[in-house]
């Protein structure tokens, strides 16, 4: 028997061993990774993840059964207070608050104004470490020092604040900033080193702190986020942080009457000398190439964010074409645009709304129905768009605002829609042109209870009315016409329910036939 001759019973018949081609699928299916499995490390993980759980939940109940009572005026006017100073001060130190990210003037001015504030704090603490760094301050320094501060800072003012605001402008304070606050850091630093007088403790420890001044000054100028600024601002600081540990805080100078005097100096003497250098060096390269990573990365995010944004800016422009275009074909396509026409929407919904109320709906689906008879007429006006559409940029509340008009515009639409099947059915009988085929488009076109409803409020509507191609019919022929003609496109019992109620009906058209 051939493969194709095969019978229901040879075709489903168990064979003895499993083909080769099985055997090697499972087989490679056994050596993948289980993705179920837990390992260690992932318990470990779970246990500390329901520790801090439990934790949060003790301190939580510990802190509701400390403060049963409502907090007292005096700490709830405490807490606004903090509440309000960390808001300034967020504002104050915010560098994305208020600005667009495609604008680079816009985004590097306000990192300037970020860090002119952090300059004016940075000062207040330079000024600090040379008054208490030295034992006889000279004050004539001290003086000229906060003078300098003084004139930078309300230069770097006036840089980044004259108008118009130009990128070059901003860049040129960005690297005034930069270098100002570096240079600062060394002579705070190197004057703290020289005035200090004796080898004390303290005099150490707040030299070393003058010392991490000039990290925090590279930290500072990371915050621009400019790779190129760090990695030209570094070279210089490698060669003056050099300078200084060979002049200032090991003066080698001293022993540079020959060649051989230093090397005894750096490599036989005073080798700890040598080893206190290089590891300064190297930690300071560590520093630079970890900082560098760091804001090479924010920078390569920014360009992302700034694309993306573009993107949505894209988008937003489409969406706020297309939206208003949409709407214009509403206003076109809105045919009920006379007094008369709303007037029968408004019967219509009236109509409609009592069907359902006979049917057994629920109160607020009789409600939903009445507005959605009439949603056409009375909502249409609230799809202009026209004070967005001239906005470039679209904040989060402007956005909500024209998706509300889109969930709108459509629901309009499909009303829209509802009100046009119902003009084509009436008139595809009268002109004696449907077929089955049409029949059935025609059914599959809003074909839930709540669209039937209003439907055949809607036909019975347009048959009281007169077109061009028909007159205006009479109650009694309606409700024939209706019962013969239309029946195939509405559930038998709300149609039923229609002719029952007939005359209550012809009641409703007749006091709201003038209102």
């Amino acid at each position: 028997m051939g493969k194709r001759d095969k019978s229901l019973e040879d075709f489903f018949k168990k064979t003895d061993q499993d083909p080769e081609e099985l055997k090697q699928y499972v087989d490679t299916l056994k050596q993948g990774d289980d993705p179920n499995k837990t390992t260690r490390l992932d318990k470990i993980a779970m246990f500390f993840k329901r520790t801090m759980e439990r934790i949060k939940m003790y301190a939580t109940s510990r802190e509701s059964k400390r403060n049963p009572n409502k907090p007292s005026k005096m700490r709830r006017r405490f807490r606004l207070f903090y509440k309000l100073i960390t808001k300034r001060a967020s504002e104050k130190f915010n560098f994305e608050a208020g600005v667009d990210i495609l604008d680079e003037t816009s985004v590097l001015y306000r990192r300037n104004r970020v860090i002119k504030n952090i300059l004016i704090v940075t000062n207040i603490v330079f000024l600090l470490f040379t008054l208490i760094g030295n034992q006889n301050p000279n004050y004539i320094v001290i003086f000229a020092f906060g003078v300098i501060m003084f004139a930078t800072n309300t230069t770097l003012k006036r840089i980044i604040r004259e108008r118009p605001r130009t990128l070059l402008k901003q860049q040129m304070a960005m690297y005034i900033a930069s270098v100002y606050i570096l240079l600062a850091s060394f002579g705070v630093y190197i004057k703290l080193r020289v005035g200090v007088e004796s080898a004390t403790i303290a005099g150490f420890s707040i030299t070393q702190a003058g010392y991490v001044l000039i990290y925090f000054a590279l930290v500072v100028i990371a915050l621009y986020q400019n790779a190129t600024l760090l990695r030209i601002l570094f070279k210089w600081v490698l060669v003056l942080m050099t300078v200084i540990h060979v002049t200032i805080m090991y003066p080698l100078y001293e022993y540079a009457d020959s060649i051989q005097s230093l090397y005894d100096y750096l490599f036989v003497t005073d080798y700890q000398v040598t080893i206190d250098i290089v590891l300064r060096t190297l930690v300071l390269i560590i520093f630079n190439i970890a900082l560098y990573s760091s804001v090479a990365i924010g920078q390569m995010m920014n360009n992302k964010r700034k694309e993306e944004l573009v993107k949505r800016r894209d988008m937003e422009s489409d969406f706020k074409a297309v939206v208003g275009d949409v709407f214009d074909v509403i206003s076109v396509f809105n045919i009920h645009n006379d007094e008369h026409a709303k007037n029968a929407a408004h019967r219509t919904a009236e109509i409609a709304s009592r069907l359902g109320n006979i049917l057994g709906l629920s109160p607020n689906v009789c409600s939903e129905i009445y507005d959605y008879s009439k949603i056409h007429v009375d909502q249409v006006d609230n799809l202009s768009i026209v004070e967005y559409e001239e906005k470039d940029v679209l904040n989060e509340k402007d956005y909500q605002v024209i998706r509300e008009k889109t969930i709108l515009g459509s629901v309009i639409i499909k009303r829209l829609q509802l009100a046009q099947k119902s003009e084509d059915i009436v008139r595809a009988h009268f002109e004696k042109n449907a077929d089955k085929g049409f029949t059935e488009r025609m059914k599959r076109i809003q074909r839930s209870q709540e669209g039937q409803i209003i439907l055949l409020a809607e036909m019975y509507e347009i048959l009281r009315q007169s077109r061009n191609y028909k007159t205006a019919l009479t109650h009694k022929r309606a409700i024939e016409l209706l019962e013969l003609e239309f029946k195939a496109y509405f559930e038998p019992y709300i149609l039923d329910r229609f002719i029952k109620y007939s005359g209550e009906f012809e009641q409703y058209y007749q006091r709201f036939k003038h209102s």
